[in-house]
């Protein structure tokens, strides 16, 4: 087992002390909405005329402006960090862990108005929120602890030349992150480029583009040096391309939609002029994943662990239920169960700041597709519970319960990644494993069952990179469970581990003549 690692734990927000801290937290992010927030590029503030507007989803308030990036400013921030590279790659290992250092002490000392700010720009409860932090101060963390261990390189064989192997960073990178984790994605993806001796250039999403520039400000004081670390919120369609193929640009680091991570890997495929490396993409791409409830399964803790990860951030997550395949002489029972917890999520919906269960999904867009798709489910199967949706005050879509789904419907196959359940009645263990490996992806999956033999046939059949039983498919903790999918779902780059820091590395074999 590995030791001298420990998560870190969230905050209890039923000790008063903590919840009148959160409360001035929102006091204080309230002073500052409205406010203009610059680029960043070698630690230089850019305005622009053009600007992204962050919209809170819970009230569809206007929370600020970021200004956005064309491709002149997208070439200077990676001109810059090619710049800060040739210092910072040669910078001691040490050096760089005691900036990292001071960024999680910088990021405990201002826990409460991160979270707040998480808690307005995305809609996550205060705990969701508080998860996030505690996930970003676990990458780091767990990167300082990976990073002191590869430092050393690697153990070779005895010989009476002097023989090294020493890894290397690779140089500039892109970190594309997604909105539904702002903070721990975006923070995982920057540390783990730069403690390993790279340097960054940013594209936060579009829907959260203030927890990035408030991260990328702290980064700065905990005392990265400029152009190591850039912030180039901007459109996808004027600078996505342009930053990936770049000819400075060494990797990309992606989480998103299927769609945008196969166009990354193409374009970054392409060799630029002038570019003499191949360019490295590390992609997480999504899911559409299957929790298998057979014979022998105890169906309330069933129905629970799936109504917690097909409803909770309203479904906005990679790792998501969204198809239940539940074996036939317990399906009508389980239905009951499922509608009886969905039940429960919709009478405890409301914003962020109310800390409840459920609220809104991310945007006006978000809104429109997933009500698209309830639509369909109204024609592919019976709606059991939820189906609604309201868009007048904020983004909230009812947990949504959709029965008799066949394998092959539009909402069995395509990720929804909002708060809809199908649930697929199947004849037998086999055919729920079939069903459930039956998609594109392979990201997170989970089987409730008494059965031993069903354990040991889904660890060996259940096709997906993160592989539970008799619990929920999220809540991945660093380090507990490494996380990464197969198929569509991505490269399987499991985010927190040793493996994960040498996607931004390279092996340098060195060996010397003493001989001579």
């Amino acid at each position: 087992m590995l030791k001298g690692f420990k998560n870190s734990p969230e905050l209890d927000f039923s000790i008063p002390e903590n919840k009148e801290a959160m409360l001035k937290a929102f006091e204080q992010v309230d002073k500052e909405k409205g406010q203009d927030y610059p680029l960043i590029i070698g630690g230089e503030r850019i305005m622009t005329d053009k600007k992204i507007v962050s919209i809170a989803p819970s009230t569809k308030e206007v929370l600020g402006q970021v200004s956005s990036c064309d491709q002149e400013l997208a070439d200077k921030a990676i001109q810059t960090a090619h710049k800060a590279f040739q210092t910072w790659s040669r910078t001691p290992a040490e050096e760089r862990i005691c900036c990292v250092r001071r960024l999680v002490d910088l990021m405990k000392k201002n826990r409460f108005l991160i979270d707040a700010w998480s808690i307005e720009e995305s809609g996550k409860n205060w705990g969701e929120a508080d998860g996030e932090l505690c996930e970003a101060l676990d990458f780091f963390n767990s990167y300082i602890m990976h990073m002191r261990e590869l430092d050393k390189g690697l153990e070779l064989v005895d010989t009476e030349e002097e023989c090294k192997c020493i890894y290397i960073p690779i140089g500039v990178g892109v970190a594309v992150p997604p909105w539904n984790f702002p903070l721990s994605l975006l923070a995982g993806m920057v540390v783990s480029a730069v403690i390993t001796g790279n340097t960054i250039v940013c594209k936060p999403s579009s829907d959260t583009p203030i927890v990035a520039y408030k991260f990328v400000e702290l980064c700065e004081k905990a005392g990265f040096p400029d152009g190591v670390i850039n912030f180039i919120p901007g459109s996808g369609s004027v600078i996505g391309d342009y930053i990936v193929q770049h000819p400075l640009t060494h990797f990309v680091n992606f989480t998103g939609s299927k769609e945008v991570g196969l166009r990354i890997s193409q374009k970054a495929a392409e060799v630029s002029e002038g570019q003499i490396w191949i360019k490295r993409v590390v992609a997480e791409m999504g899911g559409k994943n299957a929790i298998i409830v057979d014979s022998s399964a105890d169906l309330k803790r069933a129905a629970a662990g799936i109504a917690n990860s097909a409803f909770s951030f309203q479904g906005q997550k990679c790792s998501a239920c969204s198809r239940a395949v539940v074996l036939s002489d317990v399906y009508d029972a389980f239905v009951e169960e499922i509608v009886a917890c969905a039940k429960e999520l919709k009478e405890n919906q409301g914003s962020g700041r109310d800390d409840l269960p459920m609220g809104p999904v991310i945007n006006q867009n978000a809104f429109d597709r997933i009500s698209g798709y309830i639509e369909t489910a109204r024609k592919e199967g019976t709606i059991v519970f939820g189906g609604n949706y309201n868009d007048s005050k904020g983004f909230y879509i009812e947990p949504t319960v959709v029965r008799d789904i066949t394998k092959d419907a539009v909402i069995a196959k395509e990720e929804i990644f909002g708060p809809v359940l199908a649930v697929i009645r199947v004849d037998s263990f086999d055919e729920a494993l079939e069903v459930a490996n039956g998609t594109e992806y392979g990201l997170t999956g989970s089987v409730y069952t008494e059965d031993r033999e069903h354990i040991q046939k889904a660890k060996v059949e259940f096709h997906v990179g993160n592989l539970y039983f008799n619990r929920k498919s999220t809540g991945a903790v660093v380090l507990q469970h490494p996380f990464g999918g197969f198929n569509m779902s991505g490269t399987d780059a499991k985010t927190g581990t040793r493996d994960y820091l040498t996607n931004f590395l390279n092996l340098k074999s060195v060996c010397e003549d003493l001989t001579y």
